[in-house]
């Protein structure tokens, strides 16, 4: 989604020249910062900014479509269908040892909706940047929020197809978990990795334009190498190494370990990708914020 924004100096609009406007003075101050981890904690001062950004976003999903706001719940509608189809029905896939077509769907979507989150707040992020030239050339404007906006959207969908899932599961399966509570636990590190590689990918994709093609190619094998339309234990056991190199498998597993089997996450796994999550988060900001200056020369 290509981002637009006018800036017009007039005194009822953002003043780009003015020193009394307390708005332009956060931007001007964000981009002053010396070091990474005074830009990074910046952010907050900043969140109106993001707010508006990210509401941005979602009216440029929607914007012209006939259907609107209706097609963030029939695109993973139409995959469900697709997947039931091809992994429950022809090859016999099935979850939690049910032979439930039904059962197959959940756990599906249950993987399928976090991961679209992240697939395409990274596919969108390699290009990010190259969308808003002005931003980059004319305005003082603090560019890694530019990275930032696309997981807060896309991960706001998420939650609400996952309260869709959860509703239901209570419908199949009589209750709700009450380790449904805890999703956060797991879709906060999950978010912070996603904003990491955005931050990383949105920096390369202004260097190297065939960024965004091989990100492509990169989500469509992570999808088949991470346990989402099929349960980890059919993976062959020369190919396991995979899922611990993958750290979004441990987060896949713990989606429904919470939302559906009312289990709580394997202490081991979420540390680790718990951690991995933050340093990933870290280097990409730091890598984004050190590269930034020298986009103007590029775009």
């Amino acid at each position: 989604m290509t981002v637009e924004l006018k800036v017009k100096i007039s005194s009822n609009e953002t003043d780009a020249g003015s020193t009394h406007n307390p708005a332009q003075m956060n931007l001007a101050d964000a981009r002053r910062t010396l070091s990474s981890l005074e830009g990074f904690l910046g952010l907050w001062q900043i969140k109106n900014l993001i707010f508006k950004f990210v509401w941005r976003d979602f009216e440029g999903r929607f914007k012209g479509s006939l259907l609107g706001a209706v097609w963030p719940l029939l695109n993973p509608l139409g995959h469900l269908v697709l997947y039931t189809f091809l992994f429950s029905i022809v090859l016999q896939v099935r979850f939690g040892g049910s032979n439930s077509t039904a059962n197959f769907a959940l756990y599906l979507m249950t993987a399928y909706i976090p991961w679209t989150a992240m697939s395409e707040a990274i596919s969108s992020s390699t290009t990010r940047v190259l969308e808003v030239p002005n931003l980059v050339k004319r305005v003082v404007f603090p560019l890694e929020i530019l990275p930032l906006v696309l997981p807060i959207s896309t991960f706001i969908n998420a939650i609400i197809g996952l309260a869709l899932v959860v509703a239901f599961a209570f419908f199949q399966m009589g209750k709700i978990q009450p380790t449904v509570l805890l999703l956060p636990v797991v879709l906060i590190p999950h978010f912070l990795f996603t904003a990491g590689l955005c931050w990383i990918l949105a920096s390369i994709g202004v260097f190297i334009r065939d960024c965004k093609h091989f990100t492509a190619l990169a989500l469509a094998a992570g999808m088949y190498i991470t346990p989402i339309v099929y349960p980890a234990e059919r993976l062959p056991e020369n190919l396991r190494w995979l899922l611990y190199l993958n750290p979004v498998s441990g987060m896949i597993t713990d989606y429904r370990k919470l939302l559906l089997e009312g289990q709580l996450p394997e202490i081991t796994s979420y540390v680790t990708y718990s951690c991995v999550s933050v340093l990933v988060c870290a280097i990409g900001f730091h890598f984004f914020y050190k590269t930034k200056n020298s986009f103007a020369d590029v775009v």
